[in-house]
């Protein structure tokens, strides 16, 4: 499977996740998106977070690094988070659990102050 950029940002709009800037190549995927939820409360919302990396995870058979920068409505940032590679392959292989995964991501979070 080919991964397309243009399917992954259908998919996540389709999760409420309206994508403004999308760069990929082979190692890695860079995904700013605005979340309405985070423009309530300054905070990325987890659940969302968990909706990116499930698309990316359904769409894109070679494991890359997965960076996400949140912003609100109004384009102002709320912070960062990330997935690496390697994280991805270990929970296929069943030498990570869903639940240290999701862990480790949100250990990742880091919110503007």
């Amino acid at each position: 499977m080919t991964f397309d950029p243009d399917q992954l940002e259908a998919r996540l709009m389709s999760h409420g996740v309206y994508v403004t800037s999308l760069n990929a190549d082979e190692e890695r995927i860079e995904i700013e998106y605005e979340s309405i939820k985070a423009g309530n409360t300054s905070v990325i919302p987890h659940q969302e977070v968990g909706r990116v990396i499930n698309v990316v995870r359904d769409l894109v058979e070679k494991r890359r690094d997965v960076r996400g920068e949140v912003t609100d409505l109004d384009g102002e940032r709320v912070g960062t988070w990330r997935a690496k590679a390697e994280w991805f392959r270990e929970l296929e292989e069943d030498e990570l659990s869903e639940v240290d995964f999701s862990g480790r991501v949100i250990e990742s979070i880091h919110e503007e102050s």
